[in-house]
């Protein structure tokens, strides 16, 4: 007998993505469906989902190359291809673990595989476009400079740093779970001090939290990928409509302010979660 998939049982009940939460999740839910209906396992769709982030990166820089060189027509259509793939990659994202859940398959192994794709990928995202953008114009040591300092701009290496150091202090006994629970910085220590991490449902419940946290996706990660292809689309679309002589300027305008926000904002991530580390230092043994 078919297993009947709803849409309920595919939503994520502590969603924090506003993007996903308002549309991206209503978008993968028919590659969902698809994916069940091909035999397809959630973890199988995690790996094409990953392929289609990791494959974007040196097609990026390929884009730039072929751009640079004068085949304007082929670079843009590779650049075009970056654009699909960056969403491709986001919604099968999505869809995997929807799938999980509407078939009942989550797991940690899946979630290892989800988690460890983002780490792979996220550096590597702005990189490939700074080092994209520096070939499309055939020089400019300004785009290195920037596309170098965005890998340590990340923000999942700070946070990361924090998952680690508590799964480890657990791992040799110097940090029992249950003094963690018993902590009322419960959800600072392990969900971060930052609203970030507050569920979308939260986020939309004043327009002010609703727009900042938009803004905070785009800026920081979870809008990066979408907001990016709409720059190089209409980029595209400035180049054929006369704007031959500026070379991609939406996406080059959108790197550059993109990128100097999260390295400016680089040792105030350190610091706050530092902080929430700290938090940690405070549970005692009894």
């Amino acid at each position: 007998m078919v297993k009947k998939l709803k849409y309920q049982d595919a939503v994520k009940k502590d969603e924090c993505a506003l993007i996903t939460e308002i549309v991206c999740r209503r978008i993968a839910q028919p590659l969902a469906i698809l994916a069940y209906k091909l035999g397809l396992t959630a973890n199988f769709v995690t790996l094409v989902a990953g392929l289609c982030w990791i494959i974007s990166t040196p097609l990026a820089v390929m884009a730039g190359y072929v751009f640079g060189s004068g085949r304007v027509g082929y670079g843009l259509s590779l650049w075009f291809l970056c654009g699909f793939l960056w969403n491709a990659g986001y919604l099968l994202d999505i869809a995997d673990g929807s799938l999980a859940r509407m078939t009942g398959s989550s797991s940690r192994r899946g979630f290892y595989l989800d988690y460890v794709f983002h780490l792979l990928f996220k550096p590597a995202f702005l990189l490939s476009i700074g080092i994209g953008l520096y070939l499309s114009y055939g020089g400019g040591v300004l785009f290195l400079v920037v596309a170098t300092l965005t890998i340590p701009a990340n923000w999942s290496a700070s946070s990361s740093a924090v998952e680690h150091v508590l799964c480890e202090e657990m791992g040799k006994g110097k940090l029992p779970p249950s003094l963690l629970a018993d902590s009322e910085n419960f959800q600072a220590i392990w969900l971060g001090v930052t609203d970030i991490n507050d569920s979308a449902q939260r986020k939309k419940l004043s327009a002010k939290s609703f727009l900042k946290a938009l803004l905070a996706e785009i800026l920081s990660y979870y809008g990066q990928f979408t907001f990016f292809s709409f720059t190089v689309l209409a980029d595209i679309i400035l180049w054929f409509s006369g704007f031959g002589r500026i070379v991609l300027p939406v996406t080059t305008i959108s790197f550059l302010l993109i990128s100097l926000f999260m390295i400016i904002r680089t040792p105030m991530r350190v610091w706050r979660e530092y902080k929430r580390i700290a938090l940690s230092d405070q549970v005692k043994p009894m």
